[in-house]
């Protein structure tokens, strides 16, 4: 265990397992971009033969100090710097000034290392990551600070396509850090719900291909793939103890590392043939079952049901009995709506199409009902 500078936060990490990948990335950025070069601009680093994360990450940092020298300036309100055309321009000398933004030698060094920590620590546990690293040590952020530090993290955009779609639909303009980390958590769990074994392994697929990558530069034939430790940890992120566990008992029978294509036939055959642990962690509880099976059912058309199921829920009925029993348990509509208001948000669901109206008419008279019996 070591302790790694990133970006702007120290945390831990277990970075043993990485350091032989860590050092051939890490050289091979220098070697084509700055070389031995004294000085670069950020413009040709962005040119230059390297992973796009990589380069995200260079383009972020400046982005990050800009916006920071921006709010230590002083502005007068007397000139009128929202105006459009004068904002347009002062983007686009902003775009002049991080482009051609000039890392010497250490810096550009320092930076690199920051980055290749990062990206493992991203790509390896991405919630935890965001975790430690968005709010440093704050318990709030505005949603702009949010959203330029989310550019560091060119990989798993979904999270951020998400979390600014939800808080903009709240008009929210800070956003605190127990909130957004519920959110997070909320998007792996509604992903994984739906999702088949192949489905769920396709979401290491960022990681398998950055790994992929150095190992072809790195020339690297034996240990191909991804260590099952660093495994277990992406599926102990995404709240799925089984799988983690799995890979836990993998590495105990000698398997030390796994590929792409490994990984979605031990995950079929394991968690589907055998019909165990994925199946479980996603599906309620037996109490919840139990439970769900004497909620009132919600009053509704057979023809309006059939036509929100297959409009909201991909013609899935189990997705659909699960949310409307999950939103039909809250004790007021208040509280209801807040539940659908966010089914909507993550499900990219226009709120007020003709389903989405049907079911949310369907749910308020249900509480309305409920409310003078």
């Amino acid at each position: 265990m070591m302790y790694i500078e990133c970006a702007h936060n120290n945390f831990l990490t277990d970075s043993t397992m990485f350091e032989q990948e860590l050092e051939i990335l890490q050289q091979r950025i220098r070697k084509s971009s700055i070389g031995n070069a004294q000085s670069i601009s950020l413009k040709s680093i962005l040119e230059s033969n390297i992973p796009n994360n990589v380069k995200s990450f260079f383009k972020s940092e400046i982005e990050w100090e800009l916006y920071k020298e921006r709010r230590r300036e002083p502005v007068s309100t007397r000139f009128t710097y929202a105006q459009s055309d004068i904002r347009i321009l002062q983007e686009q000398i902003d775009l002049l000034l991080i482009y051609n933004y000039t890392f010497g030698q250490e810096e550009f060094l320092e930076t690199c290392d920051r980055a290749v920590h990062f990206l493992f620590n991203f790509l390896c546990r991405p919630v935890w990551t965001l975790e430690k690293f968005l709010f440093d040590e704050k318990d709030e952020l505005s949603l702009e600070e949010l959203g330029i530090k989310f550019r560091y993290c060119s990989d798993y955009r979904y999270y951020w396509t998400i979390a600014q779609k939800y808080f903009v639909s709240k008009n929210a303009q800070a956003v605190k850090k127990d909130e957004l980390v519920e959110l997070l958590r909320k998007i792996d769990k509604e992903i994984i719900r739906d999702n088949s074994a192949v489905e769920i392994a396709a979401m290491t697929e960022p990681f398998f291909r950055f790994m992929s990558y150095i190992q072809d530069i790195g020339g690297e034939s034996r240990s191909r793939g991804i260590p099952v430790k660093a495994l277990s940890y992406f599926f102990d992120d995404k709240h799925l103890p089984a799988l983690s566990e799995h890979m836990k008992s993998l590495r105990e029978r000698s398997i030390h590392s796994m590929q792409y294509d490994e990984l979605i036939a031990t995950l079929q055959h394991t968690f589907l043939k055998k019909g165990s642990y994925l199946e479980r962690e996603s599906s309620p509880h037996p109490a919840e079952q139990a439970s769900a099976a004497i909620r009132e059912t919600l009053l509704i058309p057979e023809r309006e049901k059939n036509s929100i199921v297959a409009a909201l829920f991909k013609n899935k009925e189990q997705w659909y009995s699960d949310t409307i029993n999950e939103i039909m348990a809250y004790r007021s509509w208040d509280e209801a709506t807040l539940a659908l208001d966010h089914f909507f948000t993550m499900n990219d669901i226009e709120p007020f199409s003709r389903e989405a109206i049907l079911l949310t008419n369907a749910l308020q008279s249900h509480f309305t009902n409920k409310s003078t019996v």
